[in-house]
């Protein structure tokens, strides 16, 4: 690259015999035509030449004395365009520093000291060098200089020495438009770590800040459902799954976490979720309608509710045909029927889903005062990962282990019986668990049939049945009601034996041993 044109011809004239008869020509005629190497030409010549910009590569046509300015030591050449990027900003960085504050100088004439020396310290002298490779200091640019092609000037990250050192604007900065914060410190990898198992590309942890507006490609953990979603919606909303999702809101499942760690703290014996009672009733759109209060307990014998007042407190709600007025009527309603009846609500300010701003709520509540418990004893982060994640996958989770019962399922993640199999249910459609709704009915009913049944003994033969259905079925009786009527002393037998035809008795096996165990006594 840099001068294409190797030889050239020339006419001898008076102004050039001398020239060339020193670079070893022989003088023949004037106007006679020679060869002559290029670089042997007289350096004002208005002769063209060919060359290529060493930077771009484009070829062009320059007079010769043009192209002696402009060509480096090393035969380097660069086209105008590519000069001005290259040395331009360079001469302009010294024109600007001749004539206003240095960045150094700036830092400590506008700054404190201490916040001056911390910004000064992070400056990159190894990567922040002038085209010719000599290091630049704070001292060598403008305050008002954007640096190189305006990309900015190196700053390293003092806090983490694994980050790399990246270009920052001073003008920018000194003009208070952008911080000179490292943006990798301020990335969701640093700060919002746990959120990495929501991302396809996990790279975009160290791009985005947790503020980030930008949709990018997420996955639910648990299932795998793919859909774009920002960070600050994640943050604040959780992720929201349209194929695993409870339905339980993200401040209800944050109530539960933090209630259940106060639980452990041995603060309160236990807690209910979505409590409801027969005088928690009021009147809506002339109908009755029954009220639940989120999180319930008891300290003594006093009776408390807390209620998560989330979002749709300050908003119109159409798929329920609710106004934030409708909504503050009801919420009147539940305050006074609680009040009257003796259980003082709480109301968490939650209108906001971002677990800082509920964390908030409670500290400035009554509920430090009333449980007696610092900010350091709750581990908020596991509340927000507890709300951000599926009861759905929870519940599977617990059924698959071993525990195949929807009641102590309920019971332990308190819970209705009713969430539980929707739950299960969704469960086998993202087959996470083998449950099968018809089975595990049966198992119910007959678990609650053997619960509910008592154990009877025929008198006439001493026979013991596990239930009245068993002995109603050996001696062919119409109904189970003869039986229980005969072991209450209503009726005087029921049925017949089959052989004898004597009328059978019977009695509650339990009344039985106690009427023997009383004889015995006496």
């Amino acid at each position: 690259m840099g001068l294409l044109t190797k030889e050239f011809y020339v006419k001898w004239h008076s102004n050039n015999k001398k020239w060339y008869e020193g670079k070893g020509h022989a003088f023949t005629k004037f106007k006679d035509e020679f060869e002559v190497k290029i670089e042997d030409l007289q350096n004002g010549s208005n002769i063209s030449v060919e060359v290529e910009c060493n930077k771009c590569g484009k070829l062009k046509k320059v007079k010769w004395k043009d192209y002696k300015k402009c060509v480096k030591e090393d035969g380097t050449y660069y086209c105008n365009n590519c000069a001005i990027v290259l040395y331009g900003s360079e001469n302009y960085r010294k024109s600007r520093l001749k004539n206003s504050l240095s960045f150094y100088d700036w830092c400590y004439e506008n700054l404190l000291k201490e916040l001056a020396d911390y910004i000064l310290s992070r400056w990159d002298y190894e990567l922040n060098v002038d085209r010719k490779g000599n290091m630049l200091s704070p001292k060598d640019v403008s305050y008002s200089s954007g640096g190189y092609e305006k990309q900015g000037y190196w700053f390293k990250c003092l806090d983490h020495p694994e980050h790399e050192s990246e270009l920052k604007s001073i003008s920018c900065f000194t003009h208070s438009r952008r911080s000179l914060e490292c943006k990798l410190c301020n990335s969701v990898s640093v700060t919002n770590p746990y959120l990495d198992i929501f991302l396809i590309n996990k790279d975009d942890s160290k791009k985005y800040s947790k503020g980030s507006g930008i949709n990018i490609p997420m996955k639910c953990p648990e299932c795998g459902y793919e859909k774009e979603l920002s960070f600050d919606t994640l943050v604040r909303h959780g992720f929201g799954c349209n194929k695993c999702s409870d339905g339980i809101s993200y401040p209800n499942k944050f109530g539960f976490n933090f209630m259940e760690q106060i639980r452990k703290l041995k603060i309160i014996k236990d807690f209910k979720t979505e409590k409801s009672f027969s005088w928690l009733k009021y009147e809506y759109k002339e109908e009755l309608h029954k009220g639940r209060i989120d999180l319930y307990f008891k300290i003594n014998t006093k009776q408390y509710g807390v209620e998560m007042d989330g979002g749709f407190h300050t908003k119109n709600i159409k798929m329920f045909d609710k106004t934030k007025e409708n909504v503050k009527y009801i919420d009147d309603e539940k305050d006074r029927l609680c009040r009257e009846n003796n259980v003082k609500i709480i109301r968490i300010d939650s209108l906001k889903s971002e677990w800082k701003y509920i964390k908030n709520s409670i500290m400035n509540s009554e509920l430090p005062q009333l449980f007696n418990f610092k900010e350091s004893d709750i581990d908020w982060l596991k509340c927000h990962k507890y709300a951000c994640s599926s009861l759905v996958k929870t519940v599977c989770d617990l059924w698959e282990n071993g525990l195949k019962n929807t009641l102590l399922i309920a019971e332990q993640l308190k819970i209705s019986t009713t969430s539980v199999r929707k739950y299960l249910k969704q469960g086998v459609e993202l087959k996470w668990c083998d449950y099968d709704a018809k089975v595990e009915l049966e198992k119910q009913y007959a678990l609650t049939s053997e619960r509910r049944s008592k154990k009877v003994i025929c008198l006439n033969t001493g026979e013991i049945f596990k239930s009245q259905t068993d002995a109603r079925k050996k001696y062919g009786i119409f109904s189970s009601s003869g039986i229980c009527s005969c072991c209450r002393g209503i009726s005087e037998y029921a049925g017949k034996h089959p052989i004898t035809n004597e009328p059978l008795k019977w009695m509650y096996y339990d009344d039985y041993i106690k009427s023997n165990q009383l004889l015995t006594a006496i």
